[in-house]
């Protein structure tokens, strides 16, 4: 009887603890790194409200492919809408969840300290053609920001233009590094990846008339069995609350 007793308290303590002392989840995370800045902040008050814990695994949109391809077993995967639906055809998700979650612009990276007129088109356009160097993403990496950094170079009709003066990075931080340095005076990646480099600041966004996206779903694979806590977690990311986290990212929710 007296160890029933102290069994029964030691549940009953252990109970009162945190809920991770009582069984709580463990969320594993495949997503595009572009995001993981945001969903790691935004994690840690989800752990502290819930006791779930949560870890991400953040890589290029490319490998991301690679990894759910591969058959890796996550208990959510967050990747560019493209890829998402993809899978979503193969098969892949738990049917029903898949949702728009948030997209990201390409931004200017400078010198901390620069500053750049980047309020109109043309503004922007002369700030690209008065500079000395400019970078962006190799796409050699499997990420998709090079591919937009492009895209956005064609709108402002400059292809041409600075072609002679563009330098390719082949990793976002040692692309930033030579901005901090001052061996490059421009960079051009996703603005929630700037900065990655201490000495580098964030510009601002190119104007929205030549502005690319990336847009991200998140979905939940087949092969969670218990997505519950999965879903928590989404719905803890879209809930008004979390907007400035998303916004000081560089990242726009979306799908709320």
């Amino acid at each position: 009887m007296l160890r029933n007793a102290r069994l029964s308290l030691s549940i009953f303590v252990l109970c009162l603890l945190p809920p991770l002392a009582c069984g709580a989840a463990e969320i594993k995370v495949l997503d595009a790194n572009a995001l993981t800045i945001a969903m790691k902040e935004l994690a840690a008050d989800f752990t502290k409200e819930t006791g779930n814990q949560v870890n991400f695994v953040g890589v290029s949109p490319g490998l991301v492919e690679q990894r759910v391809k591969a058959g890796e077993v996550y208990d959510l995967v967050i990747t560019a809408t493209e890829s998402s639906e993809a899978f979503e055809r193969d098969g892949r998700w738990i049917a029903g969840t898949r949702h728009p979650l948030a997209r990201v612009g390409i931004g200017v990276a400078v010198r901390d300290g620069v500053k750049l007129d980047l309020s109109t088109v043309e503004s922007t356009r002369k700030a690209l053609l008065d500079a000395k160097s400019i970078t962006y993403s190799d796409l050699g990496g499997g990420g998709l920001s090079g591919i937009n950094a492009r895209k956005v170079v064609a709108n402002l009709g400059l292809t041409e233009a600075i072609k002679d003066k563009v330098q390719l990075s082949k990793d976002l931080a040692g692309g930033q590094a030579l901005i901090a340095k001052g061996d490059i005076e421009i960079g051009l990646f996703n603005l929630s990846e700037i900065p990655r480099a201490p000495g580098v600041a964030r510009a601002g966004p190119v104007p929205a008339a030549v502005e690319v996206y990336i847009n991200y779903d998140s979905a939940v694979p087949i092969t969670n069995k218990a997505p519950e806590a999965a879903l928590a977690l989404l719905k803890y990311f879209h809930r008004p609350a979390s907007r400035p986290v998303w916004d000081k990212a560089g990242l726009e929710v979306v799908g709320e």
